[in-house]
């Protein structure tokens, strides 16, 4: 089986911002965003179905989603925070946590394409917040 596009990402044979990685799971910013600081909570693992992950893994990518919405509301200060899995382009399991400034910001269609250079600055907003509060925490 080949590399999904996120597992290539990962292994950096594929250009993307990565905000957190570890043994199990891995957190980028997503290419074609809703809103400035969309994230992906992505398994290392494989998996196409979120409901297919053991659950185990599953409790953690959700603690690490929690985690990230905390960052992306301090950041982005948004209304809210939206989670969803949603899985139709990529089969590889990955949440998607993003700020939601109104309702419409949850629809896929809707989300702009990012350059390379404003995915840098974002990442930068993040990791500073992260640092700022001593790291990531789960």
């Amino acid at each position: 089986m080949n590399n999904t596009i996120f597992t290539q990402i990962r292994l950096g044979e594929l250009p993307g911002e990565i905000l957190y990685q570890d043994e199990r799971c891995f957190v980028i910013l997503s290419n074609r965003p809703h809103n400035p600081g969309h994230m992906l909570v992505i398994p290392v693992s494989e998996v196409a179905n979120w409901e297919d992950l053991d659950p185990e893994s599953f409790v953690y990518i959700m603690k690490l989603a929690q985690f990230f919405a905390k960052v992306t509301k301090a950041v982005y200060q948004p209304p809210k925070v939206g989670l969803a899995s949603v899985g139709f382009e990529v089969p590889h399991t990955h949440m998607h946590v993003y700020s939601l400034m109104k309702i419409s910001d949850i629809d896929h269609t809707t989300a702009k394409s990012s350059t390379p250079e404003q995915l840098k600055l974002e990442a930068a907003k993040i990791h500073d917040h992260i640092t700022s509060i001593g790291g990531v925490k789960i």
